[in-house]
């Protein structure tokens, strides 16, 4: 039992290194705790414990350092909420068997954005997120949410290519508008799991200590690693973790 919290805490501490360097390491966290034998809603429950602990962290940061775009913020952060208690209740609905394949589909297209993220490092002149384009936001950041509270891996890709294309943020600004949005959606989801009982909180600390841990490492000390090979080998983790998950029953 002590070497599975180790385990789990290793796991964390690793997606919290991945996401701070490149992105994409929530997608290793499912298999993980699914082939330690956790029943995927479980998995998916017990997991945002460790976001949610990430998420406070990360919009911490970000706002210590005056990278706040408030009310906008706010503004998508609560559409995404509601989308996401949607989505959420729609993922308990979902079967075991079918929320596998689906989350083993979901896998092989989070390795393709974690190989085509760095082409998102775009400069705009002027925001866009007044008028027209904050109901465009709006309905945007809505079915980012329901996509969020379904499975919630890879859904900081979607946020940074909504922030990148939609409202014109640069990679900076689209990441303080994820670490909300994944703080404020993750409050009621989590919630929503809880009640069912799907979270394991013994577990879900552990990744917590992990993810908390490993993000903050990382943000401070200097790592020298090539981001391109580290995106490649990822990518190609998460490949053989999702074929894994495929035929895993």
């Amino acid at each position: 039992m002590l070497l599975n919290y180790l385990l789990l805490i290793l796991t964390g501490m690793l997606v919290g290194f991945i996401n701070t360097l490149a992105g994409g390491g929530s997608s290793i966290l499912y298999p993980v705790l699914i082939f330690m034998g956790m029943p995927i809603h479980t998995a998916i429950g017990t997991s945002r414990v460790g976001f949610l602990a990430q998420g406070i962290f990360s919009v911490a940061g970000f706002k210590s350092k005056g990278i706040f775009l408030f009310p906008f913020n706010l503004y998508v952060a609560l559409a995404a909420m509601f989308g996401g208690l949607l989505g959420a209740w729609i993922s308990l609905q979902t079967t075991a068997k079918h929320l596998t394949r689906i989350l083993a589909l979901v896998m092989i297209l989070i390795a393709i954005l974690i190989l085509i993220q760095s082409k998102l490092k775009k400069t705009f002149n002027q925001h866009r997120i007044i008028g027209k384009w904050l109901w465009i936001s709006f309905l945007v950041y809505f079915i980012i949410g329901m996509y969020g509270g379904f499975i919630q891996a890879g859904m900081g890709f979607m946020i940074i290519l909504a922030g990148t294309l939609v409202n014109h943020f640069n990679l900076t600004e689209s990441n303080s508008i994820k670490a909300l949005i994944v703080l404020i959606l993750t409050i009621p989801t989590l919630y929503m799991f809880a009640v069912k009982g799907y979270v394991d909180w013994q577990a879900g600390v552990a990744i917590a200590i992990g993810t908390a841990t490993g993000s903050w490492l990382t943000s401070r000390w200097s790592v020298n690693v090539n981001e391109t090979y580290l995106r490649r080998i990822i990518a190609a983790v998460v490949v053989l973790l999702a074929f894994k998950l495929w035929f895993y029953q």
